[in-house]
């Protein structure tokens, strides 16, 4: 049935397009604009929120390394010949099918924007956010990458995750000692889960004489989880520890540390990244390319700019 349907959603591609529309859609969950969101709310609005959100966007990722190494689901393609996806999104479609990563972090991040601000926002601006959540996860469906199942089900578990995180942070406050149990619950999770993924055995079917998915890449991705789960509960206690910055600061200072993040993410994106491809192993470069941007969001800008703040100041 789910093939059935990407079938019928690959006939209305070929007749009546859509591929660019819906592939700019797809990119939605990388772009610029979703991370500005909880990065622009952590720095200078709204804590709390950023930090909200963050945690639903990195944890919710580790969990889906863990559903994508643990039950190795192969793209809809590999299981049936007819399909044919898009050009550019099976390029980018890497490994295992199930679950659609590009949902859950959109579920995470627009998802979580809108249960934050429920008892606030205005319903049109919750309805927006669920329109973008779902309107994500059909193109990964018209696209011909996932199935319905591999967008249905992270939407399901981020939002779950939204609820437990919600009693999660209501429950630490601003309690050291729940902080501290906290931060050492969660990075053991990370490293059980890290070593589960990375030493488990995987699938080694053959397609044409190649591997479906290289045990390897798939193995590698396990650095990926890891680096995801260390950058949010590593980033988060050293600021909440030594920097613990305000966001109540003038628009002057909003605006400088808009301009300083998003400069040093920049920074990362463009000159660090390919640095690491070259000189780091496929493993390293995983981690460090999960753990980078969001460490730096969490602990490296707020530090970098509360010390501009403190010179100016003086």
């Amino acid at each position: 049935m789910d093939l059935d349907y990407l079938i019928f959603l690959q006939g209305l591609r070929n007749d009546w397009g859509g591929e660019g529309f819906f592939t700019l859609i797809s990119s939605l969950p990388k772009s610029a604009l979703t991370a500005a969101i909880p990065a622009v709310l952590f720095w200078c609005i709204n804590k709390q929120a950023g930090l909200f959100i963050l945690f639903n966007a990195e944890v919710g990722r580790v969990i889906n390394q863990l559903l994508k190494g643990t039950f190795c689901i192969y793209r809809p393609w590999i299981k049936d010949a007819e399909l044919i996806p898009a050009a550019e999104a099976m390029e980018k479609a890497s490994n295992y099918s199930f679950p659609s990563g590009h949902t859950q972090f959109t579920t995470a991040i627009y998802g979580g924007f809108a249960f934050f601000y429920r008892k606030v926002l205005p319903l049109l601006a919750i309805i927006i956010c669920a329109a973008i959540v779902l309107s994500v996860a059909f193109s990964r469906n018209f696209l011909g990458v996932h199935t319905p199942q591999d967008v249905l089900v992270p939407i399901v578990y981020s939002i779950g995750l939204l609820f437990a995180a919600e009693k999660i942070f209501k429950w630490m406050g601003k309690d050291e000692e729940r902080r501290l149990i906290f931060l050492g619950v969660g990075t053991a999770i990370t490293l059980i889960i890290f070593l589960f993924l990375y030493f488990k055995p995987y699938p080694e079917d053959f397609l044409n004489g190649q591997p479906i998915v290289d045990p390897l890449a798939a193995r590698a991705d396990s650095f990926d989880a890891l680096g995801f789960g260390l950058a949010f509960f590593i980033g988060w206690f050293l600021e909440q520890k030594f920097i613990k910055f305000k966001t109540n600061v003038s628009p002057k200072n909003r605006l400088w540390r808009i301009i300083i993040g998003f400069t040093i993410l920049g920074v990362i994106a463009v000159v660090i990244y390919p640095l690491l491809k070259i000189f780091l192993s496929v493993e390293a470069y995983k981690f460090f390319k999960a753990f980078l941007p969001f460490f730096s969001i969490l602990f490296l800008i707020p530090l970098i700019f509360t010390k501009v703040e403190r010179h100016f100041n003086r």
